[in-house]
């Protein structure tokens, strides 16, 4: 081999070195861009999760935290923007919230979650019909949910479109039957439509105390008064008073209409200690008084009922009967007269005028 030879071969040999250096390096940079890729989603889904964490728990700050660095790992990742939505709202920040889900409608594939998302933000805005529309797709996008379908539902309600709203859920039956928020909301439904009995059928199905008072007043509504008052003695007798203190007064109704009226004086009692300026109580007291027969009594609360509502109707037809029943002819001629005068064609107050006058 001639020495020009070998020159060319030491010229060539690294000139070769680094062509076949640069051929492997290329498939290990992008080897190493890959793996970076893949960590980089992995810890994006961890710091998701750890911001699906801390909004489940109402941190709002440490959530929108953790979202903005799994964002920053995996910007183009679709699955973080119903989260990033939920923050933004929970923020109050609506307009970007809606920017937000309308870019990812746009450039993103379908997702139910953005459009239940829309529904809700369009709720805020009292744009009704385009929350119902937005709660249509979703379901339709996946039939499993059963928070699309009580969304729309609920949406119907509030447009005074209960029918159609019980419509809606009777044909997602078979896949939502057994679930509380179903039968609740077909609870609601039938409440609207004054089908007291069908209400209670249903909030009997839904489980938690919440819903065991909506449970209570339905029986009572739909006339089964024997069967509300277990319902309204559970609650008295396990929730605190401030929340219950309602539902007492209609204890006492439930007993007056069972002829109960040892029950529903001692009840009416409590319910009166605790609703002292309450009219329609202390009316409450007075005729629980007079079913057990202790009319004077009867009389002396009715009196201070009309002390409380000076005007009221239905406290002067009972000051009217209580008082012919106790002889106070003057009071009852006084309370007769205040309700011709008022309404001539009063039934009470026109039949205790005549008693008076002796006809």
């Amino acid at each position: 081999m001639s020495f020009s030879a070998v020159r060319r071969m030491g010229v060539l040999l690294p000139a070769a070195l680094l062509a076949l250096s640069a051929g492997c390096e290329g498939p290990q940079r992008q080897a190493r861009q890959v793996a970076t890729e893949h960590w980089n989603r992995a810890r994006a889904q961890v710091k998701a999760r750890l911001a699906a964490d801390q909004f489940a728990a109402g941190n709002i700050a440490a959530a929108a935290g953790e979202l903005n660095e799994a964002t920053r790992l995996d910007p183009q990742n679709p699955a973080l923007t119903p989260l990033r939505v939920r923050v933004l709202l929970a923020e109050g920040r609506i307009n970007q919230a809606t920017e937000l889900l309308e870019q990812a409608k746009l450039e993103g594939p379908p997702q139910a979650e953005l459009d239940y998302l829309l529904g809700v933000v369009r709720q805020q805005q009292q744009r009704w019909e385009e929350a119902l529309d937005a709660f249509r797709r979703a379901g339709e996008l996946d039939a499993e949910e059963i928070n699309y379908v009580t969304a729309a539902a609920q949406v119907l309600l509030q447009l005074g479109r209960p029918q159609e709203a019980l419509d809606l859920l009777t044909s997602k039956a078979a896949t939502f039957n057994w679930r509380s928020a179903y039968q609740a909301t077909i609870a609601e439904c039938h409440e609207q439509l004054g089908g007291w009995a069908a209400a209670a059928t249903a909030w009997r199905a839904v489980a938690d105390t919440g819903t065991r008072e909506r449970l209570a007043v339905a029986l009572y509504r739909a006339g089964r008064y024997g069967d509300a008052i277990p319902v309204l003695l559970m609650l008295l007798n396990d929730g605190p008073p401030e929340r219950t203190a309602c539902l007492r007064p209609l204890l006492v109704e439930c007993y007056l209409a069972e002829g109960r009226t040892a029950a529903a004086r001692d009840q009416a009692q409590l319910a009166a200690r605790a609703a002292p300026e309450s009219p329609y109580v202390q009316r409450l007291l007075a005729r629980a008084l007079a079913a057990v027969g202790d009319y004077p009594a009867a009389l002396r609360v009715a009196q201070r009922a009309l002390t409380l509502s000076a005007n009221d109707q239905t406290t002067l037809e009972l000051l009217a009967a209580l008082a012919w029943r106790v002889g106070n002819r003057e009071l009852a001629e006084s309370a007769a007269r205040k309700l011709v005068e008022r309404d001539g064609d009063n039934a009470v107050g026109q039949h205790v005028a005549q008693l008076v006058r002796g006809l």
